[in-house]
């Protein structure tokens, strides 16, 4: 089902219920008219106020309402509220909507198995357009950000986009032209040199249907290859390639079981296998999409719109059992707040850290946008398998040793080991020690340099046995946070608020776990104010940055990002060491080199002017070592 098609359903769901409300005359149908109409709009909390009005007038009596209120509550990501107003509504014995309940409460409570810690936040405003952006993924090299977008390019339709990682964020994103077209494209993945691109297109002379394709990079990405063996006269879309191997792709292909189904394709001596449908637990009568298969080799990923979910499409895992690809766990729905009763798809985890992205229309605008999750998921993991012959339940933990799969007569058939292999049982396990990490609390206050308060993200990252962890805080109404993190030697932690300098610093962590206190004071971007970096490095009479200091140039290129009102002039200073005259030239040269770096990351040559003044302006009397270096700087001035 696509999208427009889902739009259109909901939207006549919602006129209905609208119209129900006041055909019938019910107690409350102002204020639950209101209610829907501010649902459709994506203003939850209006809605839940509206809907609460509407079961104060009708006395509890109206078993809708109770309904959308637990619904509601899920759009906002209250999921203690969600099941109290559904429990409520399945106390009336009211039909309607009582399997659609039960699915909401199984989904929620099953979702506290699944992560231990989870957040999520919009990525960076500058990475997204008026339209739909999404699909993102991390090239191997973890150094750029792809995704599709509708944005508007010399190109009609959807294009394929990539922005640089650099040391406090993004940059400023762009169209890999060699891989659009005036029709549909979408990134797929890599492989694992990052040297092949797998994508979605219509490159092919009156192509309608789209295909599977492959662009190899040698200076530039070369014209993309239609891979015949996966395609068929109908739609394929989201290749994801696993270690070169393995082909999960969605399909509109005749003999499966629904809209879309999800294949695989396996390689043998350089050539793609005939597709393989994975079969009934994972496709549906509706549409499954977007697989992602994890590193583990086992885990997959998807987007569905038919298993039991909030609405539209929703995230679902499930795990490999055996060895063959049609076996598998029941699809577990992530939940909230990776799934929300909008549509969510487009999965994907960062291997080796915490992070995955995701993509979703969770504003209620009508456009897709991305998002990062940080995620610790349970160990154990827990899953539910159904005997394909009688359709009996057994839950296999994943991750404890001696967990074990039973057959349909009930006797020993695998046994679950505590690194999630399964093995038969005469097999010998060794079980690896499991390290549980310790923690501690950092805690502090986020204001402006006159103490008044600041409601933004607290970014916080580290490397803990060769794997990135990374979570972020918002601070509350009055600037205060309080997050526990695992263990680590020393953290780097970024505040960015829209109208501040970007505020970057490594804290040390206590070994004895004691908590840390940290509170961070932004710097305003006020016309005239003056920025102060003694940081930035040059080499020795040269004007060439030294590489250490580009994370500290990062930040002003992601504050001019995340501000692009603002306007800046960068000027160099040295101390009094050398020629005057000399000196006036090379603070100059410096300046610029700064100025040409940003305007490689995407700041626009429009917002940047330089000047440099030499010895001129120095901050001391330049007597010392260290007061000489205070003079070697480079300012940054808000300008009108």
């Amino acid at each position: 089902m696509n999208k427009t098609r889902i739009i259109l359903l909901v939207t006549m769901l919602l006129l209905v219920c609208t119209a129900s409300f006041a055909a019938l005359g019910l107690k409350g149908e102002r204020y639950a008219i209101s209610g829907t109409e501010y649902y459709q709009r994506g203003d939850y909390r209006s809605a839940i106020k509206d809907f609460l009005a509407a079961n104060a007038a009708a006395e509890g009596s109206r078993p809708e309402y109770l309904f959308w209120l637990g619904k509601l509550h899920i759009a906002v990501s209250d999921t203690s509220q969600a099941l109290d107003w559904f429990a409520k509504y399945l106390s009336t014995n009211d039909q309607q909507n009582k399997q659609e309940a039960l699915d909401y409460i199984r989904i929620l409570n099953r979702q506290e198995s699944i992560f231990d810690q989870i957040t999520w936040r919009s990525m960076p405003s500058y990475l997204s357009s008026r339209n739909s952006d999404y699909g993102s993924l991390l090239t191997p090299d973890k150094k750029y950000l792809w995704f599709t977008s509708l944005a508007p390019t010399r190109f009609d339709k959807e294009n394929i986009w990539r922005a640089e990682k650099l040391a406090t964020g993004w940059g400023r994103p762009y169209p890999v032209d060699e891989l659009n077209t005036d029709k549909n494209e979408a990134i797929g993945s890599f492989s694992t040199d990052g040297k092949t691109a797998y994508i979605f297109g219509n490159f092919r002379h009156n192509q309608v249907d789209g295909d599977i394709y492959y662009s190899t990079y040698s200076g530039k990405w070369q014209n993309p290859i239609a891979i015949d063996a996966v395609n068929s006269p109908q739609v394929e879309a989201h290749p994801m390639v696993w270690r070169d191997s393995l082909m999960f792709f969605s399909s509109s292909r005749e003999g499966g079981y629904g809209e879309f189904d999800i294949y695989l394709s396996i390689k043998k001596d350089g050539i793609w296998g005939e597709p393989m449908n994975l079969g009934s637990q994972i496709n549906t009568t509706g549409s499954e999409q977007t697989p992602f298969l994890d590193s583990d080799g086992r885990t997959l990923f998807f987007a569905s719109d038919a298993h039991p979910g909030f609405g539209g499409f929703d995230i679902f895992r499930a795990v490999r059992i055996g060895k063959g690809w049609q076996n598998w766990s029941d699809p577990d729905n992530l939940g909230i707040p990776v799934n929300t009763i909008r549509n969510d798809r487009h999965f994907f985890k960062i291997e080796n850290s915490n992070e995955a992205l995701v993509s979703s229309d969770r504003k209620a605008d009508g456009f897709e946008k991305m998002y990062a999750l940080n995620l610790t998921f349970t160990i154990p993991a827990s899953y539910i398998l159904t005997d394909p012959a009688t359709g009996e339940k057994t839950v296999v933990t994943v991750g404890a040793d001696g967990d074990v799969i039973l057959g349909p007569t009930g006797e020993v058939v695998a046994v679950v080991t505590d690194t999630g292999d399964i093995v038969t049982p005469d097999e010998k396990i060794e079980a690896p020690v499991v390290v549980i990490p310790n923690y501690f609390n950092v805690f502090g206050r986020l204001t402006d340099e006159n103490a008044k308060p600041l409601n933004a993200d607290i970014e916080f990252s580290t490397v803990i046995n060769g794997k990135t962890f990374k979570d972020v805080v918002t601070t509350d109404d009055k600037g205060y946070y309080n997050l526990k993190l695992p263990m680590s030697d020393k953290y780097h932690v970024i505040a960015n608020a829209e109208g501040y300098m970007l505020h970057a610093e490594d804290i040390s962590v206590p070994q004895d776990g004691s908590p840390v206190s940290l509170n961070i004071a932004l710097e305003k971007l006020e016309v005239k104010k003056v920025f102060v970096f003694q940081n930035i490095l040059f080499d020795f009479d040269k004007a060439v940055i030294k590489p250490e200091s580009f994370a500290i140039v990062d930040e002003i290129v992601v504050t001019m990002l995340s501000n692009p009102e603002i306007k800046i002039e960068i000027s160099g200073h040295t101390c009094n060491m050398g020629k005057e005259e000399y000196n006036l030239g090379l603070s100059k040269l410096r300046a610029q080199a700064v100025v040409d770096y940003l305007v490689s990351k995407g700041v626009e040559t429009g917002r940047l002017t330089f000047d440099g003044f030499g010895e001129s302006k120095p901050l001391n009397d330049n007597k010392t070592i260290a007061k000489r270096q205070q003079n070697r700087r480079v300012e940054v001035k808000v300008m009108e």
